[in-house]
């Protein structure tokens, strides 16, 4: 099935993930066509989710993935919802209850958090109360946590909590990587999470296809990560594993000198150590303020900075779209394939990810892509004036439908390749050495739990928010 394994370390890194999950969540079709063989899905959903049975014997599918947070981090997100069981608190006070008595017992409990508007209508939905049609209109303007946000069942060893810190604690901050190192040793000994929960989903694997790595690199969790990695690199040296080195946006609100410093100390730690541990490495930058280019990239969003809620969505835009030839069920490119293609001298395995969203189509021709600003974000370098040599790349456009093809021609209709050899002419990016380049129809779907951040798209489909171009290089 080239099954993919999703690790999350951090809570930015869950934040662009619940978007992740939410994207792909709603790109299922519910609905089956009466005629699979004329028109079959787009995407092998089986590459990133798994087929489960509750206790009470009702199937499931869930997402291949093992998320860690710290204490806090998961916010009101009941693991064990889907499967009807009890809590492990709840296991827990059932023995005290037998062991002790209840007349010389007292319980401290801690606060339950509160559920967002947005979850209390997902709920609302369960039990008739609401509709989905009614999803647009629950206010969404920002989240404290992602699990405000996050619309997807995990199964219950999908979750992992790093209990020896509190998430926001100002008394012992989790923000050196030497701190992620020594807390990977602590949790094993605690939760033994990388045998018991990681085991579960690499037994269910016929042909696993890969990792995709999700991790915060500015505090703990890029030591937590390469610690990790380096345990899996034992048992699957060969396998391809990609990692998403990612600085929120909240980066700019680190004010003191040490948390500047030590930011910077943690991000060339995790750099170094993932780079190496992973088959392909891209450091991914929140975008920021003076990153906003109101006649390029941005022209047609109305994005917050400041706002993890809307940083993180539009990397994970980004991220599903890059890797989306390793999920089609035609003309797919797996893993290890785009790794090859990236990394063909097996000594370049940094790689940097730019992405349009909305992709600037305008109404007449491919000419209009051409202009002093770009249309796509480069997400990774710093020097964005640098001539460096690109060395391969891999580019997806997605949304475009063949009957469009005519529109930006003339003459002689041009083939899905031909069109993008035309429109990567126009756009100002690097030539490189060696390229894979996938168009497809399928567009990129907004889930109701998208921020509305988009501005100035026309109902004919040009310059929509589902047309989107991603590209690896």
């Amino acid at each position: 099935m080239h099954e993919i394994v999703t690790l999350q370390f951090g809570h930015f890194a869950n934040f662009v993930g619940a978007h992740y999950w939410n994207t792909q969540d709603a790109q299922f079709n519910y609905e089956q066509p009466e005629d699979e063989e004329t028109t079959p899905e787009l995407i092998n959903h089986d590459c990133l989710y798994r087929v489960g049975v509750t206790n009470k014997g009702v199937d499931t599918y869930t997402p291949r993935a093992l998320i860690y947070d710290l204490k806090g981090g998961f916010g009101s997100i009941n693991k064990y919802k889907l499967y009807e069981a009890e809590s492990a608190r709840d296991q827990q006070q059932q023995q005290y209850d037998l062991s002790w008595d209840p007349s010389r017992m007292e319980t401290f409990e801690e606060e339950q958090f509160p559920l967002s508007a947005y979850q209390r209508h997902l709920e609302d939905e369960e039990l008739g109360l609401a509709t989905v049609e009614e999803e647009d209109n629950v206010a969404m303007n920002d989240a404290k946590s992602w699990s405000d946000f996050s619309r997807v069942y995990f199964h219950p060893k999908s979750m992992v909590t790093m209990s020896g810190y509190q998430l926001g604690s100002e008394f012992m901050p989790f923000d050196v990587f030497s701190y992620g190192r020594a807390a990977f040793i602590e949790t094993e000994k605690e939760k033994e999470s990388y045998d018991e929960n990681l085991r579960l989903f690499m037994e269910e694997c016929d042909q696993l296809q890969g990792f995709q790595v999700l991790v915060d690199v500015l505090d703990g969790w890029g030591g937590f990560a390469t610690s990790y990695l380096e345990q899996l690199r034992e048992d699957y040296p060969k396998s391809a594993l990609i990692t998403y080195g990612l600085s929120d946006s909240q980066m700019g609100k680190r004010t003191t000198q040490r948390e500047i410093q030590t930011s910077a100390v943690n991000e060339t730690l995790s750099m170094t150590n993932l780079s190496r541990l992973s088959s392909l490495y891209v450091p991914v930058r929140a975008p920021t303020q003076p990153m906003l280019s109101p006649e390029g990239w941005s022209k047609n969003i109305r994005l917050n900075p400041s706002s993890r809620y809307h940083t993180s969505a539009f990397i994970s835009a980004g991220i599903d779209s890059a890797l989306l030839p390793g999920r089609l069920r035609r003309g797919s490119i797996f893993m290890p394939d785009m790794f090859n293609l990236l990394n063909w001298r097996n000594n370049t395995s940094v790689a940097t990810l730019s992405i349009g969203l909305p992709f600037p189509f305008g109404s007449k021709n491919i000419p209009q892509l051409t202009g002093k600003q770009s249309p796509l974000l480069d997400l990774s370098s710093l020097n964005k004036d640098s001539d460096d040599q690109v060395f391969s790349q891999s580019v997806v456009l997605r949304g475009l439908e063949t009957s469009q093809f005519s529109r930006y021609t003339t003459g002689i209709q041009n083939t899905p390749r031909e069109l993008l050899d035309e429109i990567l002419d126009a756009l100002p990016i690097g030539k490189s050495l060696g390229d894979s380049k996938i168009v497809t129809p399928l567009r990129y779907p907004i889930p109701t739990s998208f921020p509305r951040f988009f501005q100035g798209l026309t109902a004919e489909g040009y310059q929509t928010s589902d047309q989107i171009g991603t590209n690896y290089y």
